[in-house]
């Protein structure tokens, strides 16, 4: 039974450092496709949106596993829309559009960051 219980503090030990990796990927990428967006760069801009989108669709589980279906939910699940319709937008060269997209998940993810990033495991 010990075993058990150490092995689900683990998980959720571990599901945190996974959110904060991600959260620090989806910084990164974020910002690189705002910068390919800028020189137009369609096929660097459409992955780094692509990218963005997996990320976001792992925190949107993240927080679903949790069981917050809440903001943090919905901001996961909108920053996810955001990256499809920026990688959408790009592929088809409209990048003034993607980029407006793209800019918001920059802004949605400093506004919320500090409010509902985990700092302790649930339990």
């Amino acid at each position: 039974m010990s075993a058990g219980v150490l092995c689900v503090g683990t998980a959720a030990a571990d599901s945190i450092l996974e959110f904060d990796v991600w959260m620090q990927k989806i910084d990164r990428h974020s910002q690189s496709v705002l910068l390919a967006l800028k020189r137009q760069d369609a096929a660097s801009a459409t992955a780094e949106a692509r990218e963005l989108e997996r990320l976001y669709g792992l925190m949107e589980r993240f927080y679903e596993a949790r069981g917050e279906h809440d903001d943090p939910l919905l901001l996961s699940w909108d920053g996810r829309q955001r990256a499809a319709r920026a990688a959408s937008l790009a592929e088809r060269g409209d990048f003034a559009a993607a980029y407006e997209s793209a800019l918001g998940i920059a802004r949605d993810c400093r506004a919320c960051h500090d409010r509902f990033k985990p700092i302790r495991p649930l339990g």
